[in-house]
């Protein structure tokens, strides 16, 4: 573990980003990352991978194994560019490792394929309001999907850990530095909700019925608004828990610093399909989140700023902001 710093946060912060880089960064390796990064990007922009293949086998089980290469290839092809040219930084992956990351990545497979909810949901609600709890569903699932999986696995593996289940522990928390880092991104976030690319896509409650669904329970829409943000927002702790917390602070005694680049290449995979501004930002913003998770082993920071970031996606893309 890297030495300790004061609790200045913002300086903390600082000091993680420096300590990170400074007998780790190697220009040519992050080149060759970035390249094959962007290739991925391109061929999945160019192509529509997820959605003209991938999703044409929605509730069959090979779609678990689809989300699990679709995956896998970013993490594991960013961790050959390493080991082939960061010679000074020896990458030495065990068998541990391999078992450890192929059952990692079926829990995503799975968690990204699965599909039964929405029969379930469609059978025993109303037309009217199926669609808004599916979304609900969605956004809760991944409690039995991610979090309860994790939770075995950490017994397996990592029982002797004190980092709570992968981070996910409050003590220690400083969220200071996710405050600034919030404020800084508003006008950013806003400027971004200004294209169009953002506007067909946010907010992501106007694809959740949620008109419909109000109007069958004549309750006001902005109850629906509510209590669909509420679990939209609250889905990131299940995002932040497997990227920052299972794929970085999981992988630390078996990685080291190597851990991070694979997770942020992964992370933008799960971007598919999102404004390409956002997958494109995304590998910088899993990136720094996975430094500070490496560091602090603590991912509930980024917890805060993830949905932070979410949440002024959706309030901006509304009508009453964008113009609409």
């Amino acid at each position: 573990m890297e030495k300790q710093y004061s609790k200045n946060s913002l300086k903390k912060f600082i000091h993680y980003l420096i300590e990170f880089h400074k007998d780790y960064f190697d220009l040519k390796t992050y080149l060759i990352i970035v390249a094959f990064v962007a290739l991925l990007i391109g061929l999945n922009y160019t192509y529509d991978i997820e959605s003209k293949y991938i999703n044409h086998f929605k509730g069959k089980n090979i779609r678990i194994l689809m989300f699990f290469a679709y995956h896998f290839i970013a993490y594991i092809g960013t961790l050959i560019i390493i080991k082939l040219n960061k010679t000074k930084y020896k990458l030495l992956l065990s068998k541990e490792f391999w078992i450890k990351a192929i059952l990692v990545f079926f829990i995503l497979g799975f968690s990204r394929a699965f599909y039964n909810h929405f029969k379930t949901i469609k059978e025993l609600c109303d037309p009217e309001t199926y669609r808004f709890y599916y979304k609900i569903a969605n956004n809760a699932i991944d409690f039995f999907n991610i979090f309860l999986p994790l939770l075995f696995l950490r017994y397996l593996f990592d029982i002797k850990n004190k980092d709570g289940i992968y981070g996910l522990k409050f003590s220690g928390v400083s969220f200071r530095p996710y405050i600034i880092g919030l404020c800084i991104m508003i006008p950013f976030v806003y400027l971004a909700s200004l294209t169009k690319d953002f506007q067909n896509y946010y907010p992501v409650y106007k694809r959740s019925g949620g008109g419909i669904f109000s109007n069958f329970y004549q309750i006001p829409e902005m109850v629906s608004i509510v209590i669909f943000e509420f679990f939209y927002i609250s889905s990131f702790v299940f995002v932040e828990l497997f990227f920052r917390g299972a794929l970085v602070i999981g992988f630390v005694k078996l990685l080291g610093k190597n851990c991070v680049l694979p997770m942020a290449a992964t992370y933008v995979v799960l971007h598919f399909g999102k404004p390409i501004g956002e997958t494109i930002s995304s590998f910088f913003g899993g990136y720094i989140l996975g430094i500070w998770a490496y560091y602090s082993r603590n991912i509930w920071g980024g917890v805060f700023i993830h949905g932070g970031i979410a949440l002024l996606m959706e309030i901006f893309a509304f009508p009453y902001f964008s113009g609409g």
